[in-house]
């Protein structure tokens, strides 16, 4: 299992999000069964990639971390 899966299984923030997200929630949850729809003004991609990069940057740190022990 790779970090970005376990990521998305244990993350309970993307299931359920805060009370602040759903004040500025719009989009439409369980519209047709599970799926969502999200708005066009919603940058998904750019989300999901800063997201990425964060979590390359923590793995990366750990890395050195366990290096440095050793």
């Amino acid at each position: 299992m790779n970090f970005m899966s376990y990521v998305a299984e244990f993350s309970r923030e993307w299931d359920e999000p805060n009370a602040r997200d759903m004040r500025r929630m719009t989009s439409q949850p369980k519209a047709k069964g599970e799926m969502y729809i999200l708005n066009d003004g919603m940058n998904m991609k750019a989300k999901i990639a800063a997201m990425e990069r964060r979590l390359e940057e923590l793995e990366m740190n750990q890395m050195q971390e366990v290096q440095a022990i050793s």
